[in-house]
Order: structure tokens, then C-alpha cells, then sequence
């Protein structure tokens, strides 16, 4: 099975930006846009054939909220 692809939405210098293995792949203005980005970056992982998943942080990068997509990491063995 592949390895989860984990996109963060997170503050960065007074702005917003979703973040892939450390790396910066988008910047925005307001945090709905970097919520609604490393969501639609999530889905398009599984619907490419792997697992997605949206990690959501509030302004003081504790996590607010986490969406996986395709396989439910509770139903895996590995």
C-alpha cells in the first residue's frame, strides 16, 4: 500500500500556507483558502490511486481538525 500523501494548512508570515514533507507547495491569503487547498490537494491524492489526507491547524499550529481520504487508517494492518 502507498504511504499517505499528508498536506498541512498552516500559518506562516502573517499568512497561510499548505505544506507537503516540510516543503511549501502553495501560499494564501486567509486561512479558508489554505483549508480548501490541502483539502482538494488531499482528494487528489486518493482519486490518483493512493491516500490523502488534510490536516487542518488553527493560528497557533496546534491542529484543529484532520480528514483522511482513502482507506481508513483504523481498518489497516501494517
Amino acid at each position: 500500500m502507498s504511504k499517505r500523501q499528508v498536506f498541512h494548512s498552516a500559518a506562516k508570515n502573517d499568512a497561510w500556507a499548505v505544506v507537503h514533507n516540510g516543503t511549501t507547495v502553495s501560499n494564501h491569503n486567509t486561512q479558508k483558502a489554505a483549508e480548501a487547498a490541502a483539502i482538494k490537494a488531499g482528494h487528489k491524492a486518493e482519486n490518483a490511486g493512493g491516500l490523502g489526507q488534510a490536516v487542518l491547524h488553527k493560528s497557533d499550529g496546534k491542529i484543529r481538525e484532520e480528514r483522511t481520504y482513502g482507506a481508513d487508517p483504523r481498518n489497516t494492518k501494517g
